[in-house]
């Protein structure tokens, strides 16, 4: 007997929503990076911002207006006025202008794929440990602190120098442009920094579900992949356009770009290749424990003594070769999603900078 009236029906239990906390704390940072909020302002998160005027004006005013109200200043002051500090505070300027673009589009691009991600680590039982090594980072107690400390930079350079360069409004004017430059540098560098944290922890975990035939193209692990590749070999061009003739020679900026050069490669190489090894890791420990199951039961162990017995233990086997071709499929995959091509042109960019860099 039940104690259910006759002709009701009890609803289905309805499944539980999908796990999207990366995508919920990437969302969030659109609203708290400092290089990225500058220019979108509070537009939402899916709209094209860029359609608007006002997103041009939050663009182009942070980038250049230093730039032009500096200008200004200098060609209406008493002071000796050149057109090298025009062009030199107009390139501050693209560089700015530069960086909030990069920064834009880089997260975007993984707002995009962040269902992918979400997807990966839905199965982890520490997932919401994972993202919250973003969310605590989006914090202004740590996010802040970088871009001021970038902001002293120059002027206790300067300050310890002894360089009468200051005494000019000229110099002043310019170092101020820097200021502001260094302070948005330092906020791309830390969002640069903290992202791979997430693939490094990532590796202790022994939950996530990959695709067993070929688990480097599962769709999280290349979307990690490409996402990281992609701005590592970036940073490689960045640091060897640091190292072109000329550069490191120039009188105003030249002995400060030995810095900004190893600070370049340095993420270069933690953005490129601290992560691609842990991916790596993750797919290589994956990849045995499937090759490990299929040869569990299988008798695939042979002494070198035992060879003789090869033929017969294949023809008691019906299904032998079916197992030894997907444990070869498996074998055979790869490490990495992406192929060679990027990998040489990452390593040339690197070479080819620290050998500009040594003869300079």
């Amino acid at each position: 007997m039940t104690s259910q009236i006759p002709g009701t029906r009890v609803p289905a239990a309805l499944p539980p929503p999908p796990w999207r906390g990366f995508t919920a704390v990437w969302e969030l940072g659109f609203r708290e990076v400092y290089t990225v909020w500058l220019p979108r302002g509070r537009s939402p998160v899916h709209e094209v911002a860029i359609r608007h005027w006002q997103t041009w004006a939050r663009w182009l005013g942070p980038a250049y207006g230093p730039a032009v109200v500096s200008i200004l200043l200098l060609a209406s002051g008493r002071d000796s006025y050149h057109s090298d500090q025009a062009w030199l505070l107009l390139l501050i300027g693209t560089i700015n202008g530069g960086m909030f673009a990069a920064a834009v589009l880089s997260w975007k691009f993984a707002l995009l794929k962040a269902d992918h991600i979400d997807e990966l680590l839905e199965p982890c039982g520490n997932r919401d440990s994972l993202v919250g090594v973003i969310a605590a980072a989006l914090r202004h107690r740590w996010q802040a602190p970088p871009s001021i400390l970038a902001a002293l930079v120059p002027w206790i350079g300067f300050a310890g120098s002894g360089s009468r360069w200051l005494d000019t409004t000229g110099g002043i004017v310019v170092l101020l442009n820097c200021t502001w430059a260094l302070m948005l540098l330092a906020n791309v560098s830390y969002w640069l920094a903290v992202p791979p944290l997430l693939v490094l922890r990532l590796r202790s975990s022994r939950e996530i579900r990959l695709r067993w035939n070929d688990p480097a193209h599962t769709t999280g692990i290349r979307t990690l992949s490409e996402g990281y590749a992609f701005p590592a070999v970036f940073l490689a061009l960045a640091a060897f356009a640091v190292t072109v003739p000329g550069t490191l020679s120039h009188p105003l900026f030249g002995p400060f770009l030995p810095y900004l050069y190893l600070w370049l490669l340095i993420l270069s190489l933690w953005v490129g290749i601290a992560t691609q090894l842990s991916l790596y890791a993750i797919v290589r420990r994956f990849r045995i424990s499937i090759l490990d199951a299929l040869a569990a039961n299988r008798g695939l162990l042979l002494a070198e003594n035992q060879s003789a017995a090869l033929p017969s233990l294949i023809e008691c086997d019906d299904q032998l070769s079916a197992t030894l071709s997907i444990y070869g499929s498996v074998a055979a995959s790869p490490g990495l999603p992406y192929g060679t091509a990027l990998v040489v042109q990452y390593v040339a960019a690197v070479v080819g900078s620290v050998v500009g860099f040594l003869l300079q």
